[in-house]
This record gives structure tokens, sequence and C-alpha cells, in this order.
């Protein structure tokens, strides 16, 4: 697998197959982290979920009990019409600061 830059690479300036290496190579990564923030989770999950399939295309789970299901919905769309550019962006570098801590 390929290494990560930890030094915060410059991704404003890569292109998208290099992001799209680099994505995959951090979603990889940061399943090794033995703790993660629940807002950290959900930060990661919207991210991934907009760069891999786009605006939100499920409907809001319904039911009182369905919390965790909501929580990762209402996440993913508040990143709705985000390029999936800028998600990939956003998600590599919160993984390297992730990694990096």
């Amino acid at each position: 697998m390929e290494e990560i830059p930890l030094n915060d690479p410059d991704v404003e300036n890569y292109g998208e197959e290099e992001l799209i290496q680099l994505f995959k190579t951090c979603s990889e990564k940061v399943k090794s982290l033995n703790y993660m923030s629940n807002d950290n989770k959900l930060y990661l999950y919207k991210y991934y979920k907009q760069a891999t399939i786009g605006n939100v295309n499920i409907d809001e789970p319904g039911g009182w009990f369905n919390f965790e299901a909501k929580e990762k919905y209402k996440a993913w769309k508040s990143v709705e019409d985000t390029t999936k550019n800028i998600a990939l962006k956003k998600y590599i570098k919160k993984s390297i600061e992730l990694l990096s801590t």
C-alpha cells in the first residue's frame, strides 16, 4: 500500500488521479486507528460518501431508534452539491490530521 505523506501534502495542486489514489490509501489507513471521536467519524463519513457516491441517494431514515442512521444521513446531506474533488481533498486532509496525531 502506498505511503501517506503525513507532512500535509499540498493536495490543492493534485490532479484527480493523484487525489483518488491518496484517498484510497487514506481510507484504508484510517481503519487502523484505535480511537476516533464520533465527530471525526461523521466528518470522514460524509466526505467519503460524497466523494464516492455524490449527493444523498437514499431517503431519510425514520423512527426514533435509528439515531445513528439519522446522524449519518444528516451529515451526508450537509455536504450536498460538494464537488468530488473538494470532498476528496477534505477527506484526505482530515485523514492525514488524524493519522499524524
